[in-house]
């Protein structure tokens, strides 16, 4: 019985490579539309001018990021928006050791020493950092999910706490 099974089965595989081997029928021709027809002259009179690129680069406008290289703050400042001496505050910083950005809340200070876990919880939700920010005008409370930092006056990162590991992001 199991031979007999084997025999049918070794018998189709045969089959089927035989039918395999045959040449196949080649795939029909499509149908060509006649040379002097006017839609053809006109795709060729179109492509055979001087003036028409054909090349898509050409005639793409460049995206947003080839037209100008990301700018970087090489040393980063916080505090107020632009200094005196035309330092500006850098609008996009990140941090090191959170990879989060870092947010600020004008007109606020930090009410004293603000734990980690606080911050790793409630940022950056204002609604549930204002339980430890007290509203003091001029100062700017600066904040990622593991450090936080107050500043009256424009500073560099690197001035006001040593531990901070805060870039700028670009912009």
């Amino acid at each position: 019985m199991l031979d007999e099974e084997m025999d049918e089965f070794l018998k189709s595989l045969e089959e089927d490579e035989e039918e395999s081997s045959k040449p196949q029928k080649p795939p029909p021709k499509r149908k060509t539309k006649p040379v002097n027809d006017p839609l053809t002259d006109d795709i060729d009179s179109i492509l055979n001018d001087p003036d028409f690129e054909t090349d898509r680069r050409k005639t793409e406008k460049p995206t947003k990021l080839q037209q100008y290289p990301p700018k970087k703050c090489s040393v980063v400042y916080i505090g107020k928006k632009e200094s005196t001496i035309g330092q500006i505050s850098c609008p996009n910083i990140r941090c090191m050791k959170c990879d989060c950005g870092v947010v600020c809340f004008e007109d606020f200070d930090w009410d004293g020493n603000i734990e980690y876990l606080f911050l790793r919880n409630n940022y950056p939700d204002f609604d549930r950092l204002k339980s430890k920010l007290k509203p003091v005008k001029g100062t700017f409370a600066y904040a990622c999910q593991c450090n936080s930092v107050s500043v009256q006056k424009q500073s560099s990162v690197n001035s006001v706490k040593n531990s901070l590991k805060w870039f700028c992001g670009s912009h």
